[in-house]
């Protein structure tokens, strides 16, 4: 048995349960690379997962749901309730809901997360939307191939309507291999990284993204940057901005080996094709290599095939699937939240 209760803030006490439930989930979960709920969204910050989307600047609602039940699922009047779950809902104007969720490492597997769909419901037309929240409509992304996300998305019809991949690279060890040599094609030129804070920097990403013609969502993706990032750019014969890598050299523990994220790469449209792109990510590598991580990673969209056969040609591994489920008719585009 559970119990559970919409509120726009949280209660002193559930938010202390809640904030230790998703400190220790993101923790447990660290690894894995699970979605992890951040501690802003619980304490009531910028809580809006979408907010570069305008629909989701003004008159959002953020709504919280502490899911309780009896503690180790205890049944005597005596037995306490405890916080197992905690959902997070933003709700724009246009009655978009964007979902995030995430159960106690205890009380995984013992069908939480099972009871509350089906108490819940997900029907989205019914008066006052679903559960009574005013969404119309529900996006969730679920980072890593956890097989509860594909049992409970399966059972109950939730179709995918983006995915994402993980891909790691060796950078050192017995599965290694070499970094290639390149050319760095005429006329281009790679400056030495910079924090992504830098002015020029800045200016550079703005310039590159202006002439990439990527879609929206791409853009706002690679706008997202922070403080420990570092970039490297590329220019052309004049001195204009014509492609840009960041990454995070900042090492953590991944199949107990030294990892590093690379952020993003991208290039100009005049400059695909030259081999600028395979430059920038070979160069990329080294840095990496060079603050000790052993391991690279990055996240990279499957459909896009010019990336993903740059990435086989660097020795890139698929390590992980990420899918963006919906339910209802949403008919925007697909945003990346990290």
């Amino acid at each position: 048995m559970i119990a559970y209760q919409w509120c726009e803030a949280l209660s002193p006490d559930d938010r202390d349960e809640v904030l230790a439930l998703v400190r220790l989930a993101a923790a447990y979960d660290d690894e894995a690379g699970f979605s992890a709920i951040s501690e802003e969204d619980v304490t009531g910050g910028d809580s809006r997962p979408e907010a570069s989307d305008s629909r989701f600047v003004d008159g959002a609602r953020v709504l919280h749901l502490p899911i309780r039940a009896r503690r180790d699922l205890g049944s005597g009047p005596d037995v306490p309730w405890v916080v197992v779950a905690y959902l997070h809902l933003t709700v724009g104007v246009d009655g978009l809901g964007v979902v995030q969720f995430v159960v106690h490492p205890e009380y995984r597997s013992r069908g939480i997360a099972t009871q509350l769909v089906e108490e819940l419901g997900l029907d989205v037309d019914a008066d006052g939307g679903w559960a009574g929240t005013g969404a119309r409509a529900l996006r969730a992304w679920a980072y890593g191939s956890h097989p509860a996300s594909e049992r409970l998305t399966s059972r109950f019809g939730v179709p995918a309507v983006s995915r994402l991949w993980t891909l790691l690279r060796h950078l050192s060890g017995p599965w290694a291999e070499p970094l290639p040599d390149t050319n760095l094609p005429e006329p281009y030129r790679i400056d030495p990284p910079r924090p992504v804070g830098d002015p020029a920097v800045a200016a550079a990403v703005d310039a590159v993204l202006g002439d990439a013609s990527l879609p929206e969502p791409y853009r706002e993706k690679l706008s997202a940057t922070s403080p420990s990032e570092l970039a490297m750019t590329a220019t052309d014969g004049t001195g204009r901005a014509v492609g840009v890598a960041w990454y995070d050299p900042t090492l953590r523990v991944r199949e107990e080996l030294r990892a590093a994220w690379i952020g993003a790469l991208v290039v100009t449209a005049a400059a695909r094709g030259s081999g600028l792109a395979f430059a920038l990510l070979v160069q990329v590598l080294a840095e990496l290599r060079e603050a000790g991580a052993q391991l690279a990673l990055m996240r990279i969209d499957p459909d896009d095939e010019r990336a993903l056969r740059m990435c086989r040609l660097l020795s890139f591994e698929q390590d992980e699937a990420h899918a963006c489920f919906q339910v209802g008719h949403w008919s925007g585009p697909v945003r990346f939240v990290q």
